[in-house]
């Protein structure tokens, strides 16, 4: 008897030894994942589970609807939900702090458009520090608008700019966000003195130039379309180096011999520490997206075709960290 109790206790030695080896630390093959349903640190099996994109900015805004105009496209071909998470507050602060909380696993992604400003301001603590740009989606293109008939070209806007030293208005979207830069960096560039207005969204900015409560205007083609199309207001100059197809009989900043041709840059951006394989399948996946006929028409339907804005994720960091640099003297200048 005892030496069959021997035998037995062997036999269920080697069976425990046996389901340990099964499920232990797992395999290469596996990434050393603890269970099926967990997150492996390895890009070549993501993603796993579902991505969250967190905006900044409000929604029905222009970085909200860029950003879910990309989610949606984006699931096809990552077989994944992906969902659009507004977080107003600080010009997109809020959520590059949420994203940071997050953990660098390619799952928490942010959608913005205030990435160099923030980052420049100071506001923005984390900046390229902790963040990896993506992909950039767009580079919106800005104009200089009046009510019809009020200025009938921007030299003679320019004239009564001069003129009127520090009182002609110009309204524009926030305060210390693009449309402030934008504005001084026209009046440095023209050598006047404009009188910046920031209103809240630009329903407000649009009534006010229309209702003849500010004398211009700088906003991107998109959200004035509508107004543009009936002739209500018109563009004196175009933030650009080339005349626009639409718009041929309105120069450029550059022609006029500005050198400003700055525009929203709207991409994507993920925490430092995100595995590269990971990056590069968010990089490819992307591009497939803007390179896509659905999303180049909703470009086209909004304007944002008007020059080419696709850069990977090397491009996209350095053209950052060259805003980021720019825009710092520029907030320096405009603070003082």
């Amino acid at each position: 008897m005892k030496r069959k109790f021997n035998i037995i206790g062997i036999l269920l030695l080697g069976l425990v030894m046996l389901l340990a080896a099964c499920s232990g630390g797992g395999s290469k093959e596996s990434g050393g994942s603890s269970s099926e349903g967990g997150d492996s640190k390895s890009g070549s099996d993501y993603p796993k589970r579902n991505i969250e994109i967190l905006v900044g900015h409000g929604a029905g805004g222009g970085t909200d609807t860029f950003a879910r105009q990309v989610a949606k496209q984006l699931e096809g071909s990552l077989g994944v939900n992906i969902n659009v998470v507004n977080q107003e507050g600080g010009a997109g602060v809020v959520a590059a702090q949420n994203a940071f909380n997050a953990p660098a696993d390619g799952y928490t992604l942010i959608g913005d458009a205030a990435f160099p400003i923030t980052t420049a301001a100071g506001t923005n603590t984390h900046g390229l520090n902790d963040f990896t740009p993506i992909a950039r989606f767009q580079w919106d293109t800005y104009a200089l608008w009046v009510k019809k008939d009020k200025y009938k070209s921007v030299d003679e806007f320019m004239k009564a700019v001069k003129d009127n030293p520090g009182k002609v208005t110009v309204g524009g979207t926030g305060s210390l966000g693009m449309d402030e830069l934008t504005v001084f960096m026209l009046g440095e560039a023209a050598d006047v003195n404009l009188n910046f207005v920031p209103m809240e969204g630009s329903g407000e900015m649009h009534a006010g130039v229309l209702g003849g409560h500010l004398e211009a205007m700088v906003d991107e083609f998109g959200p004035t379309k509508s107004l543009a199309e009936d002739g209500s207001i018109i563009p004196l100059v175009v933030f650009a180096d080339e005349r626009l197809e639409a718009f041929p009989d309105v120069p450029t900043t550059v022609e006029l011999g500005w050198d400003l041709t700055d525009g929203n840059e709207r991409g994507f951006y993920v925490k430092n520490g995100t595995d590269p394989e990971i990056i590069k399948a968010l990089e490819e996946a992307m591009k497939k997206v803007y390179d896509s006929e659905e999303y180049q028409k909703y470009a086209e339907d909004n304007y944002l075709h008007l020059r080419e804005a696709w850069l990977n994720s090397e491009d996209f960091t350095k053209r950052t960290e060259e805003l980021i640099e720019k825009y710092k003297v520029i907030m320096e200048k405009l603070q003082q």
